[in-house]
C-alpha cells in the first residue's frame, strides 16, 4: 500500500521511532483483520471495526477495493445521508460513537426499511458497549451494527 509506505518514510525521516512502530503494528493488525474478513465471506453482513485509526484505515482501503457497489460515507460533523433502502449499497460510518441520539434513532428506522439490501460498515476508536450501558448509545443500533465485530488494535485481533 502506497499510503503505508509514505507514512513509514515520513515517520522515519522525522526520527519518530514510536510512530514507525505504531504504523507497522497497525498494518499487521489490519492484515490479520482482512484475512478474517475473507474467511467469513459474509457479503451483506454489517461490520463493526474497533481499533486504531491507522489499522481501521488500512482495512477500509482493502474493503473499498472488494466492494462492487456504491459506498455512502458519513463522518462526524456531517449531515447523515442514508442511501435508498431499495438498492444494494454500503453505508460507511466513521466514528459511529459520535452519532447524535436523533441520528441513532433515524438509523435504526432506516435499517428496518432496508431488509438486507444495505450493508453498514461502522468504525470507532472507543468500545461502544460501555456507552450502551450508560445510555449514551442506542442498544438496538449497537446490536444491529455489531453483527461482525473486528478489533484491530495493537494488542492483537479479536472478533
Amino acid at each position: 500500500m502506497e499510503n503505508h509506505s509514505n507514512a513509514v518514510a515520513g515517520a522515519m525521516a522525522s526520527g519518530d521511532v514510536d510512530s514507525v512502530l505504531q504504523i507497522r503494528e497497525d498494518r499487521r493488525a489490519a492484515c490479520e483483520a482482512y484475512k478474517d474478513l475473507q474467511i467469513l465471506e459474509m457479503p451483506r453482513t454489517n461490520l463493526h471495526l474497533v481499533g486504531t485509526a491507522g489499522a481501521i484505515r488500512i482495512v477500509l482501503e482493502w474493503l473499498r477495493l472488494d466492494l462492487r457497489e456504491p459506498i455512502v460515507t458519513w463522518r462526524p460533523g456531517q449531515r447523515l445521508e442514508l442511501p435508498s433502502p431499495r438498492r444494494a449499497a454500503t453505508l460507511l460510518l466513521h466514528d459511529v460513537s459520535k452519532l447524535t441520539s436523533d441520528e441513532q434513532h433515524r438509523l435504526v428506522r432506516w435499517l428496518d426499511e432496508t431488509a438486507g439490501q444495505v450493508r453498514v460498515v461502522s468504525t470507532t476508536a472507543v468500545p461502544l458497549w460501555p456507552r450502551v450501558q450508560h445510555c449514551a448509545f442506542d442498544d438496538v443500533l449497537y446490536y444491529r451494527l455489531n453483527i461482525v465485530c473486528l478489533n484491530v488494535t495493537a494488542n492483537g485481533l479479536t472478533h
